[in-house]
């Protein structure tokens, strides 16, 4: 079992910062480049939902990340300071009326990928927990 955790800044800027660390974490577990590109876009999309919809724009608020890998899969938990939201509530952003709109897509490419196995609220804020099956 391997773990790292990071705490950043609420800040859009921050992402290189977590770019580099699932990249030094993917890369020491042995994954494909294919998957880290997956790892790297699901990430990211969950970064910038807890900057946005979580933190509120708030930059002196934190999200925290924690990659967790044991036995053939990886759990990325990713938190921040908002109340949650309940995924399955969101509009789906295939139907027609929502094709050309600028956002909502994220929750869409991050279930392309990882299932979403928790979103969990508690005082101090909401985290997301996703499952990976590495290649």
């Amino acid at each position: 079992m391997k773990q790292a955790d990071i705490v950043l800044p609420g800040l859009y800027s921050e992402y290189e910062s977590l770019r580099r660390f699932i990249s030094s974490f993917a890369q020491g577990e042995g994954y494909s480049a294919l998957f880290i590109e997956g790892l790297q876009l699901t990430l990211k999309e969950a970064f910038v939902n807890a900057i946005r919809h979580g933190n509120k724009e708030q930059s002196d608020l934190t999200v925290s990340i924690r990659l967790l890998a044991e036995e053939g899969v990886l759990l990325a938990s990713v938190k921040d300071c908002g109340k949650g939201f309940n995924p399955d509530e969101l509009p789906n952003p295939v139907n027609l009326q929502n094709l050309f709109k600028l956002s909502g897509r994220g929750i869409y490419i991050i279930r392309s990928i990882a299932e979403i196995i928790s979103l969990e609220n508690d005082l101090d804020g909401s985290t997301l927990t996703l499952r990976y099956i590495p290649c």
